[in-house]
């Protein structure tokens, strides 16, 4: 092969790895053999050309792949990944073992949609225990990873959260913060942070967390203080002053973070401080607040509440969070529970009252359809994110049977997953 023709391939395939999302095929359809189409004679000369090109292209393929790994942030949109990805996804972290029958969900994190994590609890003696699952089949099939001793109780448990940005590096948090950076073959307890942690989020090498004030080992609900560190590290230093609401929380899309203060003013995050934007809500006071793209910032605000209901008026910056503008207005059912963007234009608002609802726009907001409702529900829904334009994930922690919904069609329609050993 001339070295013209050899360099026009390298640029062709660089193009191409450039452009892989985390909904590209995987390796298992990509080899699956080809619908019936060409002749013989067309399918064998395909055939050749195909296998020297691959002869000349595959190690690049194979390490542009690898480096493209993505993650979720669930509370806000898709993550991308960082510079530990290229390393940490290789780890695959303690053995699997049996998912106890009954393991009910609390919380969700995906690295990928393949691989993901769970935590919630399962029949134990007479009581239950605090149960980490893990898939690497897309939800297929389950086992469970081994969670720190003083944390098998889930009823003086210090976490009801999980989150991990890589195959390597996770954490269980809220109130306390335990961290692992082998894929959860060990863990350890994070003490430094010096209170309770509210929110926890990671995306490009960095972990984010809001701190809250010590009240007898309680949040005041209200302020808190912005924590980040390197992702394979327990190195978390203030990044910013007191006073940042944490129900709105954090959200992340790749390098991109926002949060907001309690008066509702966006604050963008970056590793040297907190740097003030706009105020979307003029009437009413933020809810949920969500990175929707490297400009792209949604926010809900939530006002004259009343017999569940409430009004939720969804706006759009598309500056970083500086400027806004009103996209509409989602049905008035229920109060909001969270936010979720699969893109710039789709957006997924959970509101729950004596029941729990999914309403979703695909138009930016004009327009509102309701995709779940639960009426047997009513309790907050948590980890509402998109781990790319099409695949979602929430957790409906309804009683008696908790829930894991997904969705694979950008949120139009919502199931249970089954936890399957």
């Amino acid at each position: 092969m001339s070295a013209d023709l050899e360099d026009l391939l390298r640029q062709a395939l660089h193009q191409r790895a450039d452009g892989i999302v985390p909904n590209q095929p995987e390796w298992e359809d990509l080899l699956a053999p080809p619908a019936p189409g060409p002749p013989a004679r067309r399918q064998r000369l395909w055939l050749v050309v195909a296998t020297a090109a691959m002869a000349v292209l595959l190690p690049f393929l194979v390490v542009r792949y690898v480096t493209r790994i993505s993650h979720v942030n669930v509370n806000g949109g898709p993550g991308s990944a960082g510079p530990e990805a290229s390393t940490a996804s290789l780890t695959s972290g303690p053995p699997d073992a049996p998912l106890p029958a009954g393991f009910v969900p609390a919380s969700v994190t995906r690295i990928s949609l393949r691989v993901e994590w769970v935590l919630g609890t399962s029949p134990c003696g007479a009581g239950r225990c605090s149960t980490l699952a893990r898939s690497r089949d897309s939800g297929a099939t389950w086992h469970s990873i081994l969670v720190p001793g003083p944390l098998i109780n889930p009823d003086s448990s210090g976490v009801s959260r999980v989150r991990f940005a890589n195959a390597n590096d996770g954490w269980l948090f809220g109130p306390e913060v335990w961290a692992t950076h082998d894929g959860g073959t060990s863990w350890h307890q994070v003490t430094a942070l010096g209170g309770p942690v509210t929110t926890l989020e990671a995306a490009a090498g960095t972990v984010w967390s809001l701190v809250g004030p010590s009240q007898g080992g309680a949040t005041d609900g209200v302020s808190a203080t912005v924590y980040a560190a390197p992702v394979a590290t327990d190195d978390f230093k203030p990044v910013g002053p007191d006073a940042v609401v944490t129900s709105a929380g954090i959200s992340l899309h790749g390098k991109v973070g926002f949060t907001a203060t309690p008066d509702g003013t966006i604050l963008a995050l970056a590793a040297g401080g907190l740097d003030k934007r706009g105020e979307p809500c003029n009437v009413g006071s933020l809810a949920a607040l969500a990175a929707a793209g490297d400009n792209d910032v949604v926010a809900v605000c939530a006002g004259d509440p009343g017999a569940g209901s409430s009004t939720k008026t969804l706006l759009l910056s598309h500056d970083g969070g500086r400027t806004w503008s009103t996209a509409g207005t989602a049905p008035r059912g229920g109060q909001v529970a969270g936010l979720g963007a699969a893109s710039t234009h789709t957006f997924i608002v959970a509101a729950v009252s004596g029941a729990s609802y999914f309403y979703r726009t695909s138009d930016g907001g004009r327009t509102w359809t309701t995709v779940f409702t639960d009426s047997e529900a009513g309790a907050p829904i948590t980890d509402l994110g998109f781990t790319d334009p099409s695949h979602g994930v929430a957790v409906l922690p309804s009683m008696p049977n908790p829930e894991l919904l997904v969705s694979s069609d950008a949120g139009v329609t919502w199931k249970a997953q089954p936890f399957k050993p």
